[in-house]
């Protein structure tokens, strides 16, 4: 249902950036909801005040219990309801006289279940819009704000502050996309399990979205979508000015048929969809994991301009692979001008595969890849550059260097140390220096890594406007690629 625009945004502000919270049905027992929200904002470092509320208890955490909200002697901007499913109108009730701006109803028990279930989510509706809360949920896992420094979802995960902001109908899928975010180094802005959507809808969150000033890039997972035409309107607009993902669920009659027992969501027809998401230029995943994987390009790399892709590799046949994934995802790769083949080479023994792709042939010349990637930056015949197995061989040099120890009782440990500083060391450069040459040349510069490393996709580069990308796979790589690149399309396509 509308709001007012503004008005909208500034209640969701002060939900997503409040001074003050109340947890409604806060526990200190270990394995309830009340304690899984309660220690995770604590431990999460949340600087505002803080009120639990529940009649049983004088103190928790370390902090006053109040046994009402009416108690509490301050103001509060939001609570967290975190009771029965039939005690949620009293509370909301109370909530409303307190004067909470918002409310995060994490009870189930409502539109997913029964015709009871679904008129008493009719019931806490009609109270949030009498009282003026706007109520997030119900039957939601929580949301994280980093940019407040609040996580209050049931699963602890503390994803770095970042660019993507991410929309979820399904908590649990929230809460382990958050996790692996923590995990690959993609910094959030926001995320929202949005639950059954009773009150503030997908639609809603794109509008506030589309004006935060942390967001970049916006990734919603989606089971079904109310007020189509306004959600479509809404997006075509956001998604010029901030890319927007989408994985929808319910692709399938087991998928409708499950989505309408897991948050009571009606979900449409998947080919019409998608096939209005085209048309709005929204890019579609189609699995979890796609949303980290576009999201890391989005949020880390310049938009390459066009479909043409050179490509820098450790050794020939994954530049073989790779070329061949771009020419099934239609982009090119172009042959390079002889005076490119002479710079690049110079570097090189003359075996090398003098073309595109740059096969660098294990050499052991450390200016030979940045040379080569350097060389087609420069050259306007290409837009972005795919450069495999330079970010990784730090690791095959940790494992050379485990075996001389372990077999080698005369190896020098000062030149073992020096080797693997060495290596350390012209990674970290190299990465760096991948983030100076997107700046200058506004292309992007997508890797694979050689091996599966501990420090994530994302490799953040202070001070710099880009970070460096590393997947594991040629063909993650050149679906971004393909992906990013259709988005640029789009937006050249359908200007204004």
């Amino acid at each position: 249902m509308e709001r007012p625009k503004n008005h909208l945004i500034a209640c969701l502000n002060a939900i997503f950036h409040p001074r003050s919270i109340a947890l409604v049905g806060a526990s200190n027992t270990f394995g309830k909801w009340g304690q899984f929200i309660a220690s995770n904002i604590i431990a999460g470092g949340y600087k505002g005040r803080l009120f639990p509320v529940n009649p049983g208890h004088k103190e928790m955490f370390g902090l006053p219990v109040f046994a009402r909200i009416a108690d509490i002697p301050e103001s509060v901007d939001l609570a967290f309801v975190i009771t029965p499913a039939k005690t949620v109108p009293g509370v909301l009730d109370e909530c409303g006289d307190k004067g909470v701006k918002g409310a995060v109803v994490i009870t189930s028990g409502f539109g997913e279940t029964d015709q009871a279930g679904r008129d008493l989510e009719k019931e806490i509706v009609k109270i949030g819009l009498e009282k003026g809360i706007y109520i997030i949920g119900p039957n939601t896992m929580g949301i994280i704000s980093p940019y407040a420094d609040l996580f209050a979802t049931g699963s602890h995960s503390r994803p770095q502050k970042g660019s993507v902001a991410f929309i979820s109908q399904s908590g649990n899928l929230g809460n382990q996309l958050t996790h692996w975010a923590e995990q690959q180094g993609i910094g959030l802005s926001l995320f929202v399990g949005s639950g059954n959507e009773a009150m503030i809808t997908c639609t809603d969150y794109l509008e506030y979205l589309e004006q935060d000033p942390h967001t970049r890039i916006i990734t919603l997972y989606l089971e079904s979508v109310g007020q189509g035409a306004r959600f479509l309107e809404t997006a075509m607009r956001v998604n010029r000015i901030k890319p927007i993902i989408v994985l929808k669920g319910g692709r399938t009659e087991a998928g409708r048929t499950a989505a309408a027992s897991h948050t009571g969501a009606m979900s449409g027809d998947d080919a019409i969809f998608r096939g209005a998401c085209r048309q709005a230029g929204i890019v579609n995943a189609r699995v979890p994991s796609e949303l980290l994987t576009l999201s890391a390009g989005f949020s880390s790399l310049p938009l390459p301009k066009g479909n043409r892709v050179g490509i820098v590799t450790l050794g020939g046949g994954w530049g073989v692979v790779t070329a061949d994934q771009c020419s099934d995802r239609g982009l090119t790769v172009p042959s390079i001008p002889d005076a490119i083949v002479e710079a690049i080479g110079r570097h090189l023994p003359p075996f090398w595969s003098r073309g595109n792709p740059v096969d660098l042939v294990g050499t052991r010349d450390l200016d030979a890849p940045i040379v080569a990637v350097e060389e087609l930056m420069k050259w306007e015949g290409v837009d972005a550059i795919i450069v495999l197995g330079i970010v990784g061989r730090d690791e095959f040099v940790h494992m050379l260097l485990r075996s001389v120890r372990e077999v080698d009782p005369d190896a020098s440990p000062e030149l073992l140390k020096q080797i693997e500083d060495m290596s350390r060391t012209y990674e970290e450069t190299f990465i760096s220096k991948m983030g100076e040459l997107m700046e200058a040349y506004e292309k992007p510069i997508i890797g694979v890594s050689l091996t599966r490393t501990e420090s994530g996709t994302v490799r953040p580069l202070p001070g710099r406007r880009y970070s460096g990308v590393y997947y594991q796979t040629p063909e993650t790589a050149v679906s971004v690629l393909a992906r990013m690149a259709a988005y640029h399309r789009d937006l050249a396509e359908k200007p204004g």
